[in-house]
């Protein structure tokens, strides 16, 4: 959401680039400065970007803590069957 009223030191990425970068940004991986600043200013303005990004953000955070869970082996044993189907 670009605004010609507000008045930044640099452009606006808009909103395509930013859900092109959030996943980068969102796992660490990304690295340049200018980047991060840009996705950040991006965030602190626009809520729409805002919004999905924490979303993905809690999602990725909820995918962590339950990956630490193992599967049960009945489900184990039926995806070994089906792979050695392949």
């Amino acid at each position: 959401m670009n605004s010609d009223k507000e008045s930044h030191s640099h452009d606006d990425i808009g909103c395509l680039a930013a859900i092109e970068a959030f996943y980068s940004y969102l796992d660490g991986e990304l690295s340049n400065p200018k980047a991060i600043e840009d996705f950040e200013h991006h965030m602190g303005h626009c809520r729409s970007c805002f919004s999905r990004a924490e979303v993905e953000r809690l999602l990725n955070e909820r995918m962590r803590e339950s990956g630490t869970s193992k599967a049960p082996e009945d489900l184990r044993d039926r995806v070994r069957r089906l792979m050695d189907e392949f």
